[in-house]
């Protein structure tokens, strides 16, 4: 099983770096590339929750150009599969995936300066108009570079899990407790860096709206009592007045009015402008007349 298990790793980081590299999709970020091996692995339910709490981390953390802030893919994907693999919660696959993505970025880079050192090798084939020697070269140095991730992710998972079992059972019941703490704090820290990257001030109120809806229609408490033995007995359950669904459907209702209102809002100014134009010219030629 620890073989299968690499192997499936090992073949989820490199597709993963596959689409990411080949057709800059999505494919890559932490909610499709977990979701995905813990589903191969046999933890569906397991994969999405950890794909979803390791995106609110990495929501904020985008890659401009040539720029890359840490490899999200690489950290996401061992965190999230030796959480799985150990049966552990997302504290521990934080505490891997943060510090294995920053080393990721360094390899990454290292890669880069390897097939960089190609280009004077690929513009000579080009000269001597060696069309299928360029084409064998890059299709060689693009099968060396997800081989590289195949095998990393491979000898990781299976020699790692129990070097990652030893270190998770030595963490000290403070050390476990503080990183509780930091697994609630850090998705808060990724939203913050989104909305740092989208704040204008004509969307921020809305952000305050969806806040508001969530707040007030997603959490209700309610509490009962009941009698029993001659005792009064009072409970009290979180039970939500909307569902996720249905405030996203409210969320998007307003959104769409919202929109419409601002594309009529432009068209009248347009047609404003238009007619003001058409008033001038009437003007001009009257008194060219």
């Amino acid at each position: 099983m620890d073989v299968t298990a690499a192997l499936i790793v090992g073949l989820t980081l490199m597709g993963a770096k596959f689409f990411d590299w080949w057709a800059s999709t999505q494919l890559a970020r932490p909610i499709f590339c977990v979701a995905i091996l813990g589903a191969l692995l046999g933890h569906p339910t397991e994969g999405i929750i950890l794909a979803a709490q390791l995106e609110l981390v990495f929501i904020g953390n985008v890659s401009l150009g040539g720029v890359m802030p840490s490899d999200i893919t690489m950290g996401s994907i061992f965190g999230g599969a030796f959480a799985i693999l150990l049966g552990q919660d997302i504290e521990v696959a934080m505490t891997l995936a943060i510090p294995l993505s920053a080393l990721g970025t360094l390899l990454y880079s290292c890669m880069k300066v390897v097939v960089t050192s190609l280009v004077p090798k690929f513009e000579q084939l080009l000269a001597n108009h060696n069309y299928a020697g360029y084409n064998r070269l890059w299709i060689t140095q693009f099968v060396c570079f997800e081989l590289c991730y195949f095998i990393l992710g491979f000898v990781c998972t299976l020699a790692g899990q129990p070097v990652v079992s030893a270190f998770v059972d030595a963490i000290p019941a403070w050390l476990n407790a503080s990183l509780k703490v930091a697994a609630a704090a850090l998705p808060a820290l990724g939203l913050a860096l989104l909305l740092k990257q989208l704040y204008t001030k004509e969307a921020f109120p809305y952000f305050f709206l969806g806040f508001g809806l969530v707040a007030f229609f997603g959490y209700s408490k309610v509490t009962g009592a009941t009698l029993a033995d001659k005792a009064i007995t009072v409970a009290s359950a979180n039970t939500p007045l909307l569902s996720l669904v249905e405030i996203a459907v409210i969320g998007g209702v307003i959104a769409a009015v919202t929109i419409f209102n601002e594309l009529r809002r432009i068209d009248d100014k347009a047609a404003a402008k238009q007619i003001s134009a058409s008033s001038a010219d009437d003007e001009e030629d009257f008194f060219n007349d």
